[in-house]
This record gives C-alpha cells, sequence and structure tokens, in this order.
C-alpha cells in the first residue's frame, strides 16, 4: 500500500491488521499496524515488516468486520489450559465494539485504535478496564481497573496500561447524553411537523 489513493474511500488507515503464521508450527498470531503512521515514515516503526503468507486486511471505518471474528475464533481455538487465547474487548462509545486480537504489548491506547477511537457522546475523562484472574487454579475473580482517558489521550505511558488476556475496556456515555430526539404533530395545531424535545418535555409545552 503505497499512498492514500490506494484504498477505497472510508477506510479504517488507523487499524489495519496482519493474520499471520508463525514457523515452524504455524501458529497464529495477529499483529495491527497504523497505516496513516506508516505512511508519513515509510520504512519506521510503524511500517511492518512483513512475512510469507501474512493476510493483511484494511477494513470499512463503519460498519460489521466479520474478518476480525474470524481470526479470533481461530485464537480461540488454538487456547489451551496453559495458554489463555489472546483475545481483547472493547464496549461502549467506540464506532466499532467488539472482540479484538490481543498483540504482544498493546495497550489501551492500542485497542481504542482498534475499535475505530471514541465515538460521539464517550465520557473522555475515564473508562474501565474489567480484568479476569484465574486465583490458584481453583476460582475465577473480577477486578475492574480505572483508566485515565484524558492520559491515554495525551501519550502518558503510565495510564496506558498493558493489557492481559480476556480484558474488557469499557468506554461509558456523557450523563444524559442522547441522540436529539423529536415528536411530531399533526392534525388542529396552527404550525404542525417535527419538533425537537428536551428532558422534561410534556404535552402540553410542546403543544404551546
Amino acid at each position: 500500500i503505497r499512498s492514500m489513493q490506494d484504498l477505497q474511500p472510508m477506510a479504517d488507515i488507523n487499524y489495519v491488521l496482519i493474520r499471520r503464521e508463525m514457523p515452524p508450527e504455524r501458529r497464529l498470531v495477529a499483529l495491527s499496524a497504523d497505516l496513516e503512521a506508516a505512511l508519513r515514515n515509510p520504512g519506521g516503526p510503524a511500517d511492518v515488516r512483513l512475512m510469507p503468507r501474512d493476510d493483511v486486511r484494511v477494513f470499512h471505518m463503519i460498519g460489521e468486520r466479520p474478518e476480525v471474528e474470524e481470526l479470533v475464533t481461530e485464537l480461540r481455538a488454538q487456547a489451551s489450559l496453559d495458554r489463555a487465547a489472546p483475545v481483547v474487548r472493547v464496549g461502549g462509545r467506540v464506532r466499532a465494539a467488539g472482540s479484538y486480537p490481543l498483540e504482544p504489548g498493546m495497550r489501551v491506547s492500542d485497542l481504542l485504535r482498534a475499535g475505530g477511537a471514541l465515538a460521539e457522546g464517550a465520557y473522555a475523562v475515564e473508562a474501565e478496564v474489567t480484568r479476569y484472574d484465574v486465583i490458584g487454579g481453583e476460582y475465577r475473580e473480577i477486578g475492574l481497573i480505572p483508566v485515565d482517558l484524558n492520559g491515554v489521550r495525551r501519550g502518558d505511558p503510565t495510564a496506558d496500561i498493558v493489557l492481559q488476556p480476556y480484558d474488557f475496556l469499557n468506554v461509558r456515555e456523557v450523563t444524559h447524553w442522547r441522540e436529539q430526539e423529536t415528536v411530531t404533530l399533526t392534525g388542529e395545531v396552527r404550525f404542525p411537523g417535527s419538533y425537537p424535545i428536551r428532558k422534561g418535555e410534556t404535552l402540553l409545552s410542546v403543544l404551546e
């Protein structure tokens, strides 16, 4: 991919997924690349060196990503008692919520990049990571880790924590956020039509 001209409109230029088969046993691993950063600095750290049999996927900015789901399924199939599936999830106010491959050294910022970044209405101050730990091989315990999203967006490495298998990053919504809602007035009114409503709106106030 030599330039943006090689891409279709609305391509996600910040999350390109690479499916790799590691020799000699051909165990699957997943890598991602920030194509925008790679094109700015060809041959630099973001310009991932490819290997034979690599499968490179460029996604649309909006919509489902079945290729990611297929790779996640394959990675889960490789899991065993001693090797957790390298899978993480992101949900809430992001553009492409879902499960994604856990890459070596993957951080919160990388998972946000995979999820298409923060969506409109996201609470950009703080998020949380739900982490599952197996204690003594006997039971599973859930822990909640607060994430300083402001720090992550500034590039603060102490805020941008390293993820573990099965981590779930939840980006909350701004309090009282919602899309603009409307009601439609018809019939014997002077000005029929659609009117935006606010929280606590009543029939009388809309008629007025």
